[in-house]
């Protein structure tokens, strides 16, 4: 799988609009974004891939359905504050170049994809809170299911200055038997002096806090930043002798252009953004 696609997902989570609540915004917008980004090969590798790839966008403000870089998103029962949208995550592809894995067979770029229940608890001029309630089916490029995931969290979004708006969000994955073990389990077969068998189980993964700097730069522009840190040591495969290191840290930065806005516009402060 080619690193474009792994960069487009990822910068496609990662970029958002920094709008003030009173700004209006155009209904469509099409652009492109431009940036890195630097992340362990799986969750406890403790080698890494780097990227720096351009990406598409693409932007619809509706006043109950919106699609942008989070997906697809619809309000439920005609509550704002109360909304159902597309969760999406990926899986690199893991060679056995891999010093933890050498030997073992290839993990392929896998993707996920569920349903989000989102809860926006308080909100208030200058930020809000929304609990996240996710939940994805994941399943490889060649067609394997690899059993789902769900990691629910807190995001609180802080309009720092009337251009920059900062983002932190607390979470906890949990993951079946099924993914664990693909990422954790050695079976006998495989097992060294260094690499004992392992069977992985169901049940809590890791801890994870993220913090994200946006920025409006100018009326077409945007710039981004984001730091993830997670930690494995509380999590059910923290025994696993493939995970290297407990802590995981990724980071992305870039830089976004709407070369296209509609002439129609909407209140930012009737969307979920």
């Amino acid at each position: 799988m080619s690193s474009l696609i792994r960069m487009s997902l990822l910068i496609c989570c990662c970029w958002v609009s920094s709008a003030s609540a009173a700004e209006d915004l155009p209904r469509w917008e099409a652009g492109i974004a431009v940036g890195g980004a630097s992340l362990p090969q799986y969750m406890g590798s403790d080698e890494r891939y780097s990227f720096a790839l351009p990406v598409p966008l693409i932007i619809y403000r509706g006043e109950r359905l919106n699609l942008d870089r989070g997906g697809l998103r619809a309000e439920l029962f005609g509550k704002r504050d109360i909304s159902l949208d597309a969760s999406l995550g990926i899986g690199l592809p893991v060679r056995n170049s891999n010093r933890a894995r050498s030997g073992m067979p290839d993990l392929n770029f896998s993707l996920q994809a569920g349903p989000r229940l989102n809860w926006r608890v308080q909100e208030s001029e200058t930020s809000n809170w929304t609990v996240r309630l996710p939940w994805r089916g994941v399943m490889d490029v060649k067609g394997h299911y690899l059993g789902w995931v769900s990691e629910p969290d807190l995001r609180v979004n802080v309009e720092a200055a009337e251009d920059i708006t900062l983002r932190f969000t607390a979470g906890a994955l949990f993951a079946s038997r099924k993914f664990n073990a693909n990422y954790y389990s050695v079976a006998p077969i495989y097992a060294t002096a260094t690499r004992p068998t392992y069977q992985a189980k169901a049940g809590l993964h890791s801890l994870s806090l993220n913090a994200a700097v946006f920025w409006k730069i100018a009326p077409r522009w945007r710039a981004f930043t984001t730091l993830r840190y997670r930690n494995l040591s509380s999590g059910v495969i923290n025994n696993s002798p493939l995970v290297k290191t407990p802590h995981y840290l990724s980071a992305a930065m870039g830089v976004a252009w709407s070369f296209y806005q509609s002439d129609e516009l909407v209140a930012s402060d009737m969307l979920g953004e």
